[in-house]
Parts: C-alpha cells; structure tokens; sequence
C-alpha cells in the first residue's frame, strides 16, 4: 500500500507539471487534440499508478511524450492549413437568412443542439442573432442583432424542429396541434419543410422553412 500511495504521489506530480505547461484552458474551450490528448495522459497515469507491474517510469514517459506531441502540434498550428486540418475551422451556421442548415449538419448538430448553444450564449431567440459562428471549441459566437437588444423579453418555445413535432413543449405550454396544424396550412408549408416554428408568450413567431429565410412575426393562435 505504501508503495502505491508514493508512486500515486509521484504520478499525480508528474501529471500536474505536464497539465499546467500545457496550459490553462477549461475543458469547454479546448480544441480537439487537447482535449484527446488530456484524456490520453490522464489513463496513462491510472495505469502504472495501480498497478505495481508496471514500471512508474513507464507512465512518466508515456505522459512526457504526450506534453512533447501536444508542443508538437501547437507548433504546426501556426500553419493556416495545417490547423484547419487539425482543429477544424469556424463555421458560420446562422446568418441573415437564419439557420444554415447544411453547416449545422456538416458539424453533425440538431437544431436543438443549436438552440441550446444559443441560450448558453445567453440568446435566446433566432430574432436576437444576425451572425451566429459555431468555434472549433464547440462554443457558439454570436454577432447580436441590436435592434432587438431591449425588445426579446419572453421565451420562444421550440413546437417543430426538424420537421418532427415536439410533443412536451406543445402540451406543456398549453398549444394544440390541431392550431399548429391550421398555422403550417396558411404558411402553405408541410411539417416535414419545417426546419423550426417556435412562439413565445406574446405569440411572436420564429419560423424558417427549408431553402427559405427565416421569418418573424406576430400570430393568432389559440392555445
């Protein structure tokens, strides 16, 4: 047991230098290969650290030659080319014309997924954003709309979001389907065009099509 507390002790001291060469960075603002590397250096030390077989210089090298990769890799970023193939680029997945579809779908993101890093980001309605650019950290950066800075006081609830209704949010917030339905006939849309319909208290709408800008504005609908 002693044997193992120490060598605990001195794989811990090893994977605290490393990690702090390595930088400050939260998890949530890593790139890719930091984050894969991290991962790799933290099993590296488990497994000597508990089992006596194995031995502890082993793990300390193993964790050396992560740090050596990682500065490796820090160098050949400074290459345009080289760091978008490593860490990908930033891509822009709203615009004027709303969600871009097909960005979001190159990222493998749900429009859900983007609604969630939109109120991450502390926006909360499509109406509020004129840019939205998704960072190779998987942050969202958000150009705001300003014009709309004061006005967005409620919630917009998501009822359709890629052409599948959303059962909870309908009943949960006292909407009918059948009313939706009478909506989607006067827009002269079918639920499976719908990329997101989404009403808020004052019964604003957020509506985007497939292939079509988004819009927004007021509706009368019963709930």
């Amino acid at each position: 047991m002693l044997i193992i507390f120490i060598r605990a002790i001195i794989l811990f001291a090893v994977l605290l230098f490393a990690i702090r060469l390595m930088g400050k960075r939260q998890i949530g603002e890593m790139e890719p290969f930091e984050l894969v590397i991290t991962l790799v250096i933290s099993e590296l030390a488990c497994i000597p650290m508990a089992d006596r077989s194995i031995p502890i210089t082993f793990g300390i090298v193993a964790i050396l030659t992560m740090f050596v990769i990682h500065q490796l890799i820090l160098l050949l970023s400074h290459s345009d080319k080289l760091q978008g193939l490593i860490n990908g680029k930033p891509v822009m997945v709203i615009n004027p014309n709303g969600i871009d579809v097909q960005q979001l779908k190159s990222l493998n993101m749900h429009v859900n997924d983007l609604l969630q890093a939109m109120r991450a980001a502390e926006y909360f309605s499509l109406e509020e954003i004129t840019y939205g650019i998704m960072e190779t950290n998987g942050q969202l950066t958000v150009v705001s709309n300003k014009q709309m800075e004061e006005k967005q006081q409620t919630l917009p609830v998501p009822l359709i979001t890629e052409g599948k209704w959303n059962a909870e949010n309908i009943e949960s917030n006292g909407f009918v389907k059948e009313n939706l339905q009478q909506l989607l006939v006067k827009e002269r849309l079918k639920i499976k065009n719908v990329v997101l319909l989404a009403i808020d208290e004052n019964n604003r709408m957020t509506l985007q099509a497939r292939n079509k800008p988004i819009q927004f504005k007021n509706v009368e609908i019963k709930r």
